[in-house]
């Protein structure tokens, strides 16, 4: 049987409703590939945002100041006239040569007898007054009057250390006579001014060269 063709009417491929579609949507594709090329940030670009950007923890985060560290309480120094001035007015203490008159004793013997009247603190000091023709009358001896016997044993030691610098001949005391080689005892003379306990006597060479400072 034949099939007639109604006049007018055209029958349309199939085939080309399949190659529009594919054809559209690959030119789409192609569309909005070059749009996100275009639009994407370059890799410069987002280097320096990620650098000016600041840190996440920093963001609304204020800091208060470090507190400053303590400083150091230095106590002040005492100004130097509280401290130093009481020493400073205290006037030094004078020295001069012994004087050399005492009881009528030549020059050389008074200035040690007033040098041992002063370092023993001796105020009675017995010379040449009222002796005959010894020692004491030519002016060549001294008697240290002493309150007990150790006053007395500490200034025939001090002489007899140092005898010939004081021009010292020997010494008497309690009764015994030394001239630098010992004591040697003496003879009983009486009461105890005679035999020397009371005082001690001291003998000088006539030209001994004297010069003590008191």
């Amino acid at each position: 049987m034949v099939v007639g063709v109604v006049p007018g009417q055209h029958r349309k491929p199939a085939t080309g409703r399949r190659l529009i579609l594919p054809v559209a949507g690959g030119v789409a594709a192609v569309v909005v590939a070059i749009v996100w090329i275009v639009t994407r940030p370059s890799s410069a670009a987002r280097d320096a945002a990620a650098i000016e950007s600041p840190p996440p923890s920093a963001v609304g985060v204020h800091s208060s100041p470090a507190p400053a560290p303590p400083q150091a309480r230095i106590a002040p120094a005492l100004p130097a006239a509280v401290s130093d001035g009481p020493l400073l007015a205290k006037p030094a203490r004078q020295y001069s040569v012994c004087p050399t008159e005492l009881a009528g004793a030549r020059p050389h013997v008074a200035q040690v007898g007033h040098l041992i009247g002063k370092t023993f603190a001796v105020a009675d000091i017995g010379g040449a007054a009222g002796r005959g023709n010894d020692d004491h009358g030519a002016g060549l001896a001294l008697d240290f009057m002493i309150a007990d016997a150790a006053q007395g044993d500490a200034i025939a030691d001090f002489v007899l250390a140092d005898k010939d610098r004081l021009g010292v001949n020997y010494v008497i005391w309690q009764q015994r006579h030394n001239d630098g080689g010992g004591w040697s005892a003496m003879e009983d003379r009486g009461g105890s001014t005679a035999n020397h306990y009371d005082h001690v006597h001291v003998s000088f060479d006539p030209y001994a060269a004297v010069n003590v400072i008191c």
